[in-house]
């Protein structure tokens, strides 16, 4: 205990030393911290949309974006009437409708979706917007709305935020002169997907009023499955009931489109990794590095020990705790630096999600162990090599 007591305290003995490693280790753990945090949030994000999707059908016109993954907005109306038979489907647990259009906020050079609903229908169903409000409320009538949580953000960061209560003017596109609609956000919601809280979202009437949707229309239809494993299988019978039907429709499992997104995800996120394992190894150099140059420096120091009496596995513990602390605190401090990077993102670059989870933080404390083991390990059999003979001679 007193050997380790002593080699704690020897890590502090040389300022300028201990300074430069736990700087080196530091950018490095912090680089790590950032990124992985960013890989998690990732994840986080993609399978949170992914799950939402995981047992739902999409069904929109033939010429609808994306496989209709942006529920049948600039498509051809299909009927309401395509429900019922829907319904009659085994395994089919809930249906339910949805009219999609185009709008553009005041002074914003992008367009946006809108998608509406209509109240009645869309009580029982949990994943859309009407139903998952987090601050606010619901809309009550046509002249109000709601904004998806991740739309909120990036329109602040554009700085083009949008408040509660306050009442917004927005363009709609119509052949001709362009339409000027003043709405009221009354609502903030966030569903999980991605899609859907990217957006606003509002009433049926109004949806229809903005995409010029004629009643008995809709620009999609979704359906939930009772269980994943019947997915392909109501899908194969709605195909069957609806190939006749005019006009034509495509009948999308959202996991067939999103599965490609998500696999573009985890290479990139294998891409971070390797890099955080990069800023890992170069926090090991420095380690190495500054221990080997502050060993050669002790090298007497080290002889006369061996003199006293100081075996050379006592030589080794000594060199490696200091290696360990240095880089325990260097990866403290890398931590404390990687947060302040992901605090900064979300306010500069509306980098939301990206997050600090405990696993991220079980990481990078193992990397701040690797590191001083790994960093220590040749200045440490250096140490242990001095000879105190040679080196009495030369005092």
């Amino acid at each position: 205990m007193s050997l380790l007591l002593f080699s704690i305290q020897n890590a502090f003995r040389k300022k300028a030393v201990m300074i430069l490693a736990v700087l080196g280790v530091a950018f490095g753990i912090a680089l790590m911290t950032f990124l992985l945090s960013l890989v998690a949030g990732m994840d986080n994000r993609a399978e949170r949309t992914l799950g939402d999707l995981s047992n739902r059908i999409m069904i929109s016109g033939r010429d609808a974006l994306f496989g209709g993954l942006f529920f049948g907005m600039g498509t051809t109306p299909i009927p309401f009437s395509y429900m019922e038979t829907i319904k009659n489907i085994p395994h089919v647990e809930k249906v339910y409708a949805q009219v999609s259009a185009i709008m553009r906020p005041y002074n914003v050079e992008y367009d946006m979706p809108f998608y509406g609903y209509e109240t009645q229908d869309i009580s029982t169903v949990t994943s859309i917007p009407h139903n998952k409000i987090i601050e606010g409320t619901a809309p009550a009538d046509d002249k109000e709305i709601i904004i998806g949580a991740s739309l909120q953000k990036y329109m602040k960061f554009i700085d083009a935020p949008y408040e509660i209560g306050n009442v917004y003017r927005f363009i709609v596109p119509e052949k001709g002169q362009a339409r000027v609609l003043e709405l009221k956000v009354v609502g903030v919601y966030q569903t999980g997907n991605e899609v859907l809280d990217s957006a606003f979202s509002g009433s049926e009437h109004l949806a229809r009023d903005i995409g010029k949707i004629p009643v008995g229309k809709v620009s999609s239809i979704n359906i939930t499955v009772d269980k994943i494993d019947n997915l392909e299988s109501v899908a194969l019978s709605i195909r069957n009931e609806l190939s006749d039907k005019k006009p034509e429709v495509q009948v999308v499992l959202p996991n067939e489109v999103l599965n490609p997104v998500k696999d573009v995800l985890d290479i990139f996120g294998r891409f971070l990794i390797a890099v955080s394992v990069v800023a890992v190894v170069v926090g090991a150099l420095t380690i190495m590095v500054v221990m080997l140059l502050s060993v050669i420096n002790r090298i007497r120091e080290f002889g006369i020990l061996k003199a006293l009496g100081w075996t050379p596995a006592n030589i080794i513990f000594l060199v490696m705790v200091e290696s360990l602390v240095m880089s325990m605190l260097g990866a403290a401090l890398g931590v404390a630096l990687g947060y302040a990077g992901l605090v900064l993102a979300r306010d500069l670059i509306a980098l939301d999600f990206a997050n600090l989870t405990r696993q991220t933080a079980f990481y990078v404390g193992l990397a701040g162990i690797f590191i001083g083991i790994v960093g220590g390990i040749y200045p440490a059999w250096r140490a242990k090599g001095a000879a105190p003979a040679r080196i009495l001679r030369g005092v």
